[in-house]
């Protein structure tokens, strides 16, 4: 064990981190919010549009994301060069970082995962009360926000949050398009003198660190809203 590099490294590999939550947090905010607007245009049966997010999950769920991130970082670029060449418009595709590929493959794969989680949780979730906020003059809107979603989101939040520590694994797929996270720096400082052993081990402290502070959190937010939603039953 060469200690030695694992003084010189660490603070590098470390240095990384906030690529790798910027990751995290861009793609679990936008994906979340897309799933859950996925969730209630499916819940909602919505002609068309409906059906057409059921094959979109299907597809998230049945390909891998390092196969959806090749999309993204390879195929997505020529088509928009192809179309901005149909159209006359010059569009450097070059300019994007590599990045804004990888965010927007997790994106994708977030929101096809959430919408499932948030679905459920909204079923579950007794109509009788939806029913009640109506017939003391609520809105649509107010019921969603008030009676509904606090609810729903007590449910999802174990769920989102194993989501979400999954997201912090699979950041670790950017590496192999370019973007300097937390696995492809301790790659790189691995390669002059073979240090893997060493490399892995301190990848491996970082990412359990990080998945154990947030599921700190998802479930210091799970009892709150627990709490809520033994309120609201009450």
């Amino acid at each position: 064990m060469d200690f030695g590099f694992i003084m010189e490294a660490f603070p590098q590999i470390a240095a990384a981190i906030p690529v790798t939550l910027l990751m995290v947090f861009v793609s679990a905010g936008i994906g979340w919010v897309l799933g859950l607007a996925a969730a209630l245009v499916r819940k909602n049966r919505t002609p068309v549009l409906s059906q057409i997010l059921a094959v979109f999950v299907s597809f998230m769920r049945s390909v891998p994301s390092v196969i959806v991130l090749y999309i993204a970082y390879y195929v997505m670029p020529a088509v928009i060069y192809a179309y901005g060449q149909n159209i006359g418009w010059a569009i450097d595709i070059n300019a994007v970082p590599p990045i804004a590929y990888a965010i927007f493959a997790l994106t994708l794969s977030q929101a096809a995962y959430s919408s499932e989680v948030f679905r459920a949780a909204i079923a579950a979730v007794d109509e009788g009360q939806t029913e009640a906020a109506y017939s003391v003059g609520m809105t649509r809107a107010q019921a969603l926000f008030r009676i509904v979603f606090p609810q729903a989101f007590a449910t999802a939040m174990p769920n989102l949050g194993g989501l979400f520590v999954g997201l912090i694994k699979e950041t670790s797929l950017a590496y192999y398009v370019g973007v300097y996270e937390i696995t492809a720096v301790a790659n790189l400082l691995s390669i002059p003198k073979l240090n893997f052993i060493e490399a892995y081990i301190m990848t491996t402290v970082v990412y359990e660190i990080l998945s154990f502070l947030f599921n700190k959190c998802f479930r210091a937010g799970e009892s709150r809203l627990k709490r809520f939603r033994a309120n609201a039953a009450g």
